[in-house]
């Protein structure tokens, strides 16, 4: 319910503007209970607002309400804004799902070679000695470079994106690199933050109320409250839109979009650190499959070699004449067979799976006296015929 302040003066009622309400409770010449501000438009914000004689308080139940009540041009309910702010402040609570973010973005990211070209130092050193085992022709693309080992080129990439498919580790790499993202900006993203809005509003005379707490309770005492009559604007005007002409006034560095803070909090030493200590576990783990012989014996690693030169597991290899794609899926190691997708060279809807050996593979590849049109034709059904599952 509205209610109206007054002040008695020789027995007449004077209401008063907010300029007056403001001095008169400054000066405990009223109670608090009896004041209330408005804007020009009628909002109170009674659920933000609290008003004693040491001035007026602003309590939030977190950095959403926080940015929608101080900045709400930038937050409006039900816009863009309003989302981004919900999403700043699961982030600050520590409630943003990083892995979940960068887990849909890691087959991307394995795809284009960033996952492989991010290891590094140490870890390389013990990759190339791990492939040096299976494919001796591959290890030769990790290199030492000024008392540091480097991948050489787009090729040497694309190479070992081939021999860790082939190795059956692909997946635990990426694992590894998603972990490592995590890592890299989890710790950075509320403290980026606090900084940017928790003591944004001094300038304004807006005090965060709480030693410890961001985003809970501020003030602003009275002589910051008349100030703003001073400053920008007449006795006459509102307070509350004179506080927010104020703020909007005022010099503040917003956050970016909210998919864009990860690159503001990014630390590049913390995801080194925990990209080299989540692939030694899983080299390790490699380097004692290697060891076990039932299973990496001379024949099977003779094939796992063959595969991983022609381009790796689960990637579409086209023949040499561009008259069809084949994708190897998984190599039996008892059997040394292979199961295979294989297309017409401009078809992606129509692959047969089969199983084949290695050798019979790379002949249908690679075989130029094959590649005329009847001869490859003829030799293509064959194979067909004996491979098709």
């Amino acid at each position: 319910m509205f209610k109206k302040r007054f002040l008695y003066e020789q027995e007449e009622e004077v209401e008063l503007n907010d300029f007056q309400k403001i001095l008169a409770l400054n000066k405990r010449r009223i109670h608090p209970s009896d004041i209330d501000f408005e804007t020009s438009d009628g909002k109170d914000f009674s659920d933000v607002i609290d008003i004693d004689y040491d001035g007026i308080h602003f309590k939030f139940d977190g950095l959403k309400q926080f940015l929608q009540f101080f900045f709400p041009q930038e937050h409006e309910e039900g816009s863009d804004g309003e989302y981004d702010a919900s999403n700043y402040e699961y982030m600050y609570e520590g409630r943003w799902d990083w892995y979940d973010e960068y887990s849909n973005r890691s087959y991307d990211d394995w795809r284009e070679g960033y996952v492989v070209g991010a290891i590094t130092g140490e870890s390389l050193k013990k990759l190339k000695e791990i492939i040096n085992i299976v494919s001796p022709g591959i290890s030769k693309y990790i290199v030492e470079k000024n008392g540091e080992y480097v991948i050489e080129g787009e090729t040497g990439e694309m190479q070992i994106t081939s021999i860790l498919e082939s190795l059956g580790v692909a997946d635990d790499v990426q694992e590894a690199y998603i972990d490592a993202q995590v890592s890299a900006v989890r710790g950075g993203a509320p403290d980026y933050i606090e900084k940017t809005y928790c003591n944004c509003l001094t300038d304004v005379g807006i005090e965060n109320y709480s030693q410890r707490h961001c985003f809970w309770k501020y003030i602003m005492d009275w002589g910051s409250a008349i100030l703003l009559f001073a400053r920008f604007g007449t006795e006459n005007d509102k307070f509350l839109d004179l506080l927010f002409e104020a703020i909007g006034k005022s010099d503040i560095s917003h956050l970016p979009e909210y998919y864009e803070i990860s690159h503001y909090v990014w630390d590049n030493e913390l995801f080194k650190n925990t990209y080299v200590s989540e692939l030694d576990r899983v080299f390790d783990k490699l380097e004692e499959r290697l060891e076990d012989s039932d299973v990496y014996n001379k024949s099977y690693l003779e094939v796992l070699d063959k595969v991983s030169k022609i381009g790796g597991v689960g990637n579409w290899i086209r023949s040499k004449n561009k008259k069809l794609k084949l994708r190897i899926n998984n190599i039996d190691p008892e059997t040394l067979k292979i199961d295979f997708y294989v297309a017409d060279g401009n078809s992606w809807s129509s692959s047969k799976k089969g199983r084949s050996t290695i050798d019979e593979i790379i002949n249908l590849l690679y075989n130029e006296s094959l590649f005329g049109s009847e001869e490859f034709r003829e030799h293509y059904l064959k194979f067909l015929q004996k491979t098709i599952l």
